[in-house]
């Protein structure tokens, strides 16, 4: 059962992938059809040719690079699927999945060192050297190159909100409550960030209060720009300037441009999705929890017949218990130190020796902070213990210390849904000047 059975996840158009005729979903995501047709093999690595899936399926890892209408790198889990959609997965001889290269992890496991391989002598050297010239890169060039998108007009907004999620959208809604004409954008092209997961944990709101958000801040005069990651954030004769892109590179048509001149911004990027510390945990079949709870809440995406959750607490148990509902069997494993498989995780082995068996992971843990926007204003950005990575610092209403930069939730550390909403609103209010 790779869907929910429900009329609203049934396929209704195909996309070819190598070859081969994959039923989809017309705008889901090419990496979400793939899983629900049992194929999270997309790519090689460039220096061993391991088997390489997607993990994020965010927009953050680059693990699901594949190369769509003939352009290269195109990330899966960020394009959406359409009724002869052409896909060719990328570094494998002849494909990825059945890739000759392959051997070289093969025959090398403990490591290919290129510096000096076959510099015994100078014909020996140029030979190796053009062999590895041949097998460089990622992809093939394109054809012809893409559209390039026209300059964009300066547009003013009393604040600029980066990120849709819990504390994002607390922040907009208190702008918007005070008047404020704000701009709210996410990369994502649905608001909500992880209450999209559907895990209901205690205290969470709802996706009836994300609407609700929304709904203030487009009624204050302001606008909630989805599908639009922040490409730049960066001081411009003394006040902060963000560009923001729009629209799909690959589908023929360029994509567009925002300038936005805000008078505050408050950063609420949240984090990026951090693998698993296991030998082999770069599997296909091993995935970021957040992001298949996600699809699954969403396109219907089942992406196995039997699931690891690897984590503990209370996000972990609420994933298991979702996948249970969709009819997947999922055991929560608070720890493991290896997966088995090769072309698709088998199994994990804990640290007590006993063998978990499984044909995909969920990866669940706390993400590492996106800080690099507000680094680039200027921003402390700390060593975070409870992650293991960079947290911007901020006080207790959210001021970074760089004038007109506030931030809030899980960019600022570990969070829980509830924490980050209530620190979006008081970071939100201190923004209003």
């Amino acid at each position: 059962m790779p869907r929910l059975p429900d009329p609203r996840f049934a396929p209704d158009c195909t996309i070819r992938v190598d070859g081969a005729a994959v039923p989809a979903r017309a705008g889901e995501p090419i990496a979400a059809a793939l899983l629900a047709a049992g194929r999270p093999l997309l790519a090689r690595s460039l220096k061993y040719h391991r088997p390489r899936g997607p993990f994020c399926l965010s927009g953050s890892c680059q693990a699901c690079l594949v190369q769509v209408d003939g352009q290269p790198n195109v990330r899966a889990c960020r394009t959406a699927c359409r009724d002869g959609l052409t896909i060719e997965t990328q570094h494998g001889l002849p494909s990825a999945a059945h890739d000759m290269l392959g051997v070289i992890d093969l025959a090398m496991p403990h490591g290919l060192d290129h510096h000096h391989m076959g510099t015994s002598s100078r014909p020996l050297s140029r030979l190796v050297v053009a062999i590895s010239r041949q097998l460089a890169g990622l992809g093939k060039l394109p054809e012809a190159a893409p559209p390039a998108p026209a300059t964009p007009v300066e547009e003013p907004f009393d604040a600029l909100v980066v990120g849709a999620g819990p504390a994002g959208l607390a922040a907009a809604e208190a702008l918007a409550a005070a008047g404020r004409r704000v701009a709210l954008a996410d990369a994502e092209h649905q608001a909500g960030g992880r209450l999209r997961c559907g895990y209901a944990l205690p205290g969470e709101p709802g996706l009836d209060w994300v609407a609700r958000a929304q709904g203030a801040v487009a009624g204050a005069g302001g606008e909630v720009i989805l599908g639009a990651p922040v490409l730049g954030l960066w001081l411009d004769g003394g006040s902060p300037l963000a560009l923001l892109s729009l629209g799909e590179g690959p589908g023929g048509t360029a994509p567009r441009l925002r300038l936005v001149r805000p008078r505050a911004v408050v950063l609420c990027a949240g984090g990026t999705a951090v693998p698993a510390l296991l030998e082999d945990g770069d599997r296909p079949g091993i995935l970021w929890g957040r992001g298949l709870a996600v699809a699954l809440a969403e396109h219907g995406t089942i992406p196995g017949t039997r699931a690891a959750v690897l984590g503990a607490g209370p996000e972990a148990e609420a994933l298991a218990a979702r996948f249970r509902a969709a009819g997947l069997p999922a055991q929560v494993v608070p720890a493991a130190v290896r997966a088995m498989g090769r072309k698709r995780v088998k199994a994990l082995l804990t640290p007590e020796g006993a063998e978990v068996p499984c044909d995909v992971v969920a990866v669940v843990g706390p993400p590492a902070p996106a800080t690099e926007l507000g680094r680039h204003l200027g921003a402390g950005a700390p060593f975070d213990p409870a992650t293991g990575a960079f947290a911007l610092q901020v006080d207790a209403a959210g001021f970074t210390g760089v004038p007109g930069l506030w931030a809030a939730g899980e960019v600022t550390g570990a969070m829980d849904p509830r924490q980050a909403v209530e620190a979006g609103r008081r970071a939100g209010e201190a923004a209003r000047g």
